[in-house]
């Protein structure tokens, strides 16, 4: 059935009408006050900024702070619901957004929130020597949106043409004009020592060991129920398990681990909740050996995208069908034909394509030229780690002759993240992305791209794209993500391997019910400040 979810709706056919507040800003009354929640994620973040929070270390802890004025973009969950904002107009022609803004709002440092605020956030984001990823959504083509501050808790937004996404694109965690003397965001003081409107704000940080946030009081929603949440660097799943087993932390995402111990242990809860994350192998779709879609249909059917969810995954995943994840309002399951594991099939489909083991080395090859494929993956990152052998044994089955290359850190950052080059110096590469929320029109980013991880830009699919995003009625837009759907599945820049279940483990004193487990905010946490200890 159609997913028409209330995303959809509001994107859409507000149009001429007001967005109400909703239900979360109601008050929540904490049974009891006070404690310590120890957590736990992967190491040191790249930066506490929520404008320059990117990578999974930064958001983690950046997510208990910061804030936008829309919950449902990328990072912000999978529905959008008033945040910062507390309510929007949108214009009879679509080309003004009118924002009134929650009133009352401190920063964590006592200072008023307002609309100056919100306008100097996007000025900064717009500004192209901070180098933000958060400037192509603010951006019309090669217009940026225009923004007006109408009084200290109204904002205006104007297009130059009608635009879909606008609530998921502003979804972009708003930063204090006060804490800087510029608009230059690159070495600003606050991207290790930020000031933000959360539930939580900054302490202190122990390089290599853990960042310390502390309650603040005077949050709108009303004041957390835990004093403190501490952020603890550990990393790896089994570690992590093992570290809430011996009450050294409270609370974490286990899953990847052995899970049994907390299985009808009385002094634990085991949770499970989907997430916004999907794990794929990426294609050079430039590359000589693999910018054939041909080959690259081959290459889904000959890997047992199964045996990763149980290996690699620990069993907590679901098989793909799509490459969108299941967050999308276009998302439908079995829409596609699946990529069935078939060894034989995907044989012949390479013969097909030309590639044949001529001299009989073992090694396919195509005109003289033997098909040799580099994965380069994160050496650091566990998932990763345990991913590529299984390709490695799949496509090595088939006679593709594959080269493994574990990077470190610095070289994942300059060889895979380098989102301004076409030539890419890997024919494949593992990874992991989500936290996108509803919103089709992000994946432009990746699908419609000639710079980004698959130099992938295919005309008639960057074309749809465009349309998707200016295309305001509810059906047809879903059509043309519907056509792209399609079209990318056959093209395949790149296998979707499977979409992330979370399970989340914590102490049995610690109730998170009010806080709701929620799988797409990095987190698992939708309101952090309604976590507390029972009595």
């Amino acid at each position: 059935m159609r997913k028409l979810l209330l995303t959809l709706i509001l994107l859409v056919t507000l149009v001429g009408g007001v967005m109400p507040a909703a239900a979360q800003g109601d008050e929540f009354v904490c049974p009891t006050q006070g404690g310590t929640m120890v957590v736990s994620y992967g190491g040191d973040p790249r930066t506490l900024s929520g404008l320059y929070a990117n990578d999974g270390n930064s958001l983690f802890v950046v997510t208990f702070m910061a804030e936008p004025l829309v919950l449902g973009g990328e990072n912000w969950g999978d529905a959008i619901e008033p945040a910062l904002a507390e309510s929007w107009d949108i214009s009879e022609d679509g080309l003004e957004y009118v924002f009134h803004l929650r009133q009352g709002v401190k920063w964590h440092d006592g200072t008023e929130f307002t609309a100056a605020d919100v306008l100097f956030t996007f000025q900064a984001v717009l500004l192209e020597e901070n180098a933000i990823d958060w400037r192509s959504n603010l951006m019309q083509g090669d217009v940026p949106m225009e923004f007006e501050v109408v009084d200290d808790y109204t904002f205006k937004v104007i297009l130059s043409q009608p635009n879909a996404t606008v609530l998921t694109a502003l979804s972009i965690p708003i930063v204090p004009a006060h804490a800087f003397t510029s608009l230059n965001m690159v070495d600003a003081p606050f991207n290790t020592n930020p000031i933000a409107t959360g539930p939580f704000k900054f302490v202190e940080w122990n390089t290599g060991e853990s960042i310390t946030l502390e309650a603040n009081p005077d949050y709108w929603r009303g004041a957390p129920c835990l004093d403190r949440i501490v952020v603890r660097f550990i990393e790896g799943a089994a570690n992590t398990a093992n570290a809430i087993l011996a009450g050294e932390i409270d609370y974490a995402r286990v899953d990847g681990a052995d899970v049994s111990p907390f299985q009808d242990n009385p002094d634990f809860v085991l949770q499970e909740a989907s997430r916004d994350l999907m794990r794929y192998v990426g294609f050079n779709t430039r590359s000589a050996t693999v910018g054939d879609p041909a080959v690259r249909r081959a290459l889904a059917v000959g890997l047992d995208r199964e045996a990763i969810i149980q290996v690699a995954g620990g069993g907590y995943g679901t098989l793909a069908d799509s490459l969108f994840n299941k967050a999308v309002f276009v998302y439908e399951a079995g829409r596609n034909p699946q990529y069935v594991y078939d060894p034989a099939a995907a044989q012949q489909m390479l013969t097909d394509a030309g590639w044949t083991d001529s001299d009989g080395d073992g090694i396919l090859d195509k005109d003289g030229v033997p098909m040799h494929v580099r994965i380069a993956y994160s050496g650091t990152w566990s998932l990763m780690q345990a991913v590529a052998p299984i390709v490695y044994d799949n496509w090595r089955a088939l006679g593709v002759d594959v080269e493994l290359a574990a990077l470190d850190d610095s070289a994942v950052y300059e060889e895979i993240y380098d989102n301004v080059s076409t030539e890419k110096p890997y024919d494949a590469m593992l990874g992991g992305w989500g936290l996108f929320g509803p919103e089709p029109d992000h994946y432009r980013n990746y699908y419609a791209n000639a710079t980004a991880f698959f130099a992938y830009d295919n005309p008639e699919i960057t074309a749809l794209f465009e349309q998707g995003r200016s295309e305001t009625n509810p059906d047809a837009r879903y059509e043309i993500y519907k056509q792209i759907d399609g079209l990318l599945w056959q093209e395949l820049p790149m296998i979707p391997i499977y979409q992330a279940v979370g399970a989340w483990a914590y102490r049995a004193d610690l109730n998170i019910d009010a806080a709701e487990l929620n799988g797409t905010f990095l987190t698992g946490l939708k309101y952090s400040g309604r976590v507390y200890f029972e009595q």
